[in-house]
Formats: C-alpha cells, sequence, structure tokens
C-alpha cells in the first residue's frame, strides 16, 4: 500500500548508508591520500588512475555488450569498462607471445588498490608477463564497485563478457598468449574467480578460457543456492587461500536467506556460500573425480596446504590470518598481514603455481 512504500523509500537511504558504511569498514582497502584520507573515489566515482606510460603502466577501456537480465526482461547494452595494464615489455619487437594475469579486487576497492596489495607488478616483470587490473562495476546507486561473482555482491552487471572482450583486447593489443591467461582475485574478486572457473568455458579451439586460477579469502557460491550453471573445466588447476581468522568470508560459508552482518542485505542474503572444503572439493571433483587429499606441505609454520587431483586443485589455510592477503607488507593498506615476515606471500606462490602449470603444459 501507499503507507509501506512510502515507508520503504524512506528506509533506503537508511539501509544503504549503512551498508556502505559497514562495507567499508570490513571490505574497502582503498589507499589513503597523502593527507591521510582515503580516496574519494567512493564517494565522487573516479578512479585513481596511475599516469599512461610513465612506469608502464596503460588504463585501456573496452565496450562490453552487456546482456544482463533485468528482472523478467533481457536487456542490452554497451557499456565502457577499464583495465589498468602493465606491460614491462610493452612496444618490444619481435618477442614471443606473454602469459596474462588478471587480479580482480574486492568489493568497493579498485583496480590500482589491487596493484599496490598485490604487488603483480613484480612478478609480471620478473617473469616476463602481463599483469591486468580490472575495474568493477558501480552499483548500487553507484555507491559500490564490484563483481557479480559466484554469490557476491551484486547481479547488474555481465562481468563474464566483460572477462572474455577484456582477454581478447589483451590478445590482440598486447601481444599475449590466449592460451597462457591466468586469473586470481580477493574477496569479492575471488567469489568472481570462482564463477570465471564455473562459466568462462572454452574458446572456439576447444581450449579453456582460463589456464590456471587462484582465489584469496572468496568462496563457491550461488544466488539462490542454484549451482546448476557451474560446470568446471576439467583442465583448469586451481590455488585457494584463507586465513582461518577471516570474519567477513568465514571459512564455514554461509547458508542461503542468511543475513551476513546482521544486515538484510539481498545480493549476500538470497546466496549460499559453500565453505572452504567444499569449494575445492567441488572444482576437485570435476576435476578429477575425486577430492581427496593426495599431499600435505607447511610452507610456513603458519600456513598448512593440501593438495588434491596430485596438486592440480590446492588450498592452504593461514593461522591467526583476518580478512587480509597473506604476505602484504603494505601497511596503508586494509588488507594488510601484520604477520607478514612469517606468512606465505601469496602473490608468488601464486605466481609459482601459474609457471607451473605453464611448464607442464610446455612439456
Amino acid at each position: 500500500n501507499t503507507k509501506h512504500y512510502q515507508m520503504q523509500l524512506t528506509l533506503l537511504p537508511t539501509v544503504l548508508l549503512n551498508i556502505t558504511c559497514l562495507y567499508c569498514g570490513l571490505f574497502n582497502d582503498a589507499l589513503p591520500s597523502t593527507d591521510g584520507r582515503k580516496h574519494k573515489f567512493l564517494r565522487s566515482g573516479k578512479l585513481p588512475i596511475p599516469t599512461q606510460d610513465q612506469d608502464n603502466s596503460h588504463v585501456i577501456t573496452v565496450t562490453v555488450d552487456d546482456n544482463t537480465p533485468l528482472g523478467p526482461f533481457q536487456r542490452q547494452r554497451f557499456v565502457e569498462r577499464n583495465v589498468t595494464v602493465f606491460d614491462p615489455a610493452y612496444n618490444g619487437k619481435g618477442q614471443s607471445k606473454r602469459p596474462l594475469v588478471l587480479a580482480y579486487h574486492g568489493v568497493m576497492s579498485d583496480s590500482e588498490t589491487m596493484r599496490q596489495l598485490t604487488q603483480l607488478d613484480r612478478e609480471a616483470k620478473d617473469r616476463g608477463w602481463v599483469a591486468a587490473y580490472p575495474q568493477g562495476e558501480w552499483t548500487y546507486f553507484r555507491k559500490m564497485t564490484n563483481w557479480n561473482g559466484a554469490g557476491c555482491c551484486s547481479q547488474g552487471q555481465d562481468d563474464i563478457s566483460f572477462t572474455k572482450v577484456m582477454i581478447e583486447h589483451m590478445v590482440e593489443h598486447f601481444n599475449v598468449d590466449e592460451n597462457k591467461v591466468y586469473v586470481t582475485g580477493v574477496s569479492n574478486g575471488g567469489f568472481m574467480v570462482y564463477r570465471l572457473l564455473c562459466e568462462m568455458g572454452h574458446r572456439e579451439s576447444g581450449k579453456p578460457w582460463i589456464a590456471a586460477a587462484s582465489v584469496h579469502s572468496g568462496l563457491l557460491g550461488a544466488w539462490n543456492a542454484d549451482f546448476s550453471s557451474c560446470s568446471i573445466s576439467t583442465e583448469t588447476p586451481l590455488v585457494h587461500f584463507h586465513g582461518l581468522a577471516d570474519p567477513i568470508v568465514n571459512t564455514t560459508g554461509k547458508a542461503e536467506s542468511k543475513a551476513e552482518f546482521g544486515l538484510p542485505f539481498p545480493p549476500v542474503t538470497k546466496a549460499e556460500w559453500k565453505s572452504v572444503n567444499a569449494s575445492v572439493d567441488y572444482v576437485a571433483e570435476a576435476m578429477c573425480g575425486s577430492s581427496v587429499i593426495t599431499s600435505t606441505s607447511k610452507p610456513t609454520e603458519s600456513t598448512t596446504c593440501h593438495q588434491m587431483c596430485h596438486g592440480k586443485v590446492e588450498y592452504c589455510m593461514v593461522e591467526e590470518l583476518q580478512h587480509m592477503w597473506s604476505g602484504c607488507s603494505n601497511k596503508t593498506l586494509n588488507m594488510y598481514d601484520p604477520h607478514h615476515a612469517t606468512n606465505v606471500d601469496a602473490t608468488k606462490y601464486f605466481a609459482d603455481s601459474f609457471e607451473r602449470h605453464r611448464k607442464n603444459e610446455s612439456d
């Protein structure tokens, strides 16, 4: 009725404000500005983009044919999306095609922060790779940047199409090997990586779009607990890192209809999140038909890694680590790891796993 409708309109700004404040505190790892405050891009819609070519960085814009359903209707729209690219050998002549690693940031964060958090530029420079940091879409009245991941955190954009268009652009313009595309993501970006594993599928050549993947502090989820669209490739290895003390994306997952953080936030509430064990088991069952642990290792005293499918699927649990990037030593970031000196450097660990896959494919 009219009274109920007016009440909903009155409550909506308050709910959005509460959600924004909560997620800012828990998820946002935006870089501080020189005066110690957070960047204002979350409020203004502007991104802290590096200057082109100063450090072999390039901000590119791709146009995505986005066919995201709007309720019962199908809509078509063309959306411009941004990607920050670090290419240490840009315009190199006579070079062979290079691997590409895509890094997906968390909710209410941005591509430049993901770059600072992971330090993947370092690995790209040392290994001759291209590193790309896609920017999540603005949703919820342009108050939140996020990905339409596997059960988190919006359904308002087609990030599968965005990823495919982005890869094609990189193959054409940055001399990238289409068969050596690796992906990583943290938090909401980790949920996005799981969705890529589920839905990217194979190219016309029969090769998977994604050659190898890694996830940090994300899970395999699904809207309305419907996992029917998840068809994991048997050819894409996975490494999953998670903090045992993560209070945001808990290792035990979340049941459908459960309100996280005490808020009835539909993009979270109506999704089921599998536990860490169930997430990696799902991938392993698809990969080799078994989720039996075939080996266990301890790269540091605080980190235990379990391998399945003879190393093609692996998950590493880090003691006392909260919703942080293992090994991050940058104190200006919210996802800074206070135990970085003793914890595994997740960036190097992921890069090493991609390198092993690349060599195995070459043999």
